[in-house]
């Protein structure tokens, strides 16, 4: 049982005023953040978003002081081998699955791994 909630209307307010106070439209808000523009239409429609995507809203709102011992920087974005669609990858390496068959298969960084270093 969840003792606490978020608070979707809020988190909405709060990212419509500083989106307005920057003269940004949500597509550039969604460019600014790297998050998807369907993420902010589900807080509008007051559903909730994902850990990861709340942690990046609260960065982006200047409201990540109190939570920044646990907020670390994502891994670069990574293509998918099959689509080139970017993707950030997984613990293992792979792309999350988005119905492309090669998504399965470990994607190719650009950055070297531990087992590539000596």
């Amino acid at each position: 049982m969840s003792s606490h909630r978020l608070d979707v209307p809020e988190l909405h307010r709060r990212l419509d005023a500083r989106r307005r106070d920057l003269g940004l439209t949500w597509r550039g808000v969604a460019r600014q953040t790297g998050l998807a523009i369907s993420t902010f239409t589900r807080i509008g429609k007051g559903r909730t978003v994902e850990a990861d995507a709340l942690v990046t809203l609260l960065v982006w709102l200047d409201l990540d002081s109190e939570i920044a011992v646990l907020v670390e920087p994502g891994q670069p974005k990574i293509p998918c081998p099959g689509c080139r669609r970017m993707f950030e990858p997984k613990v293992d390496g792979t792309v999350r699955a988005h119905g492309c068959e090669p998504a399965t298969q470990p994607a190719v960084s650009a950055a070297p791994t531990t087992k590539d270093t000596p």
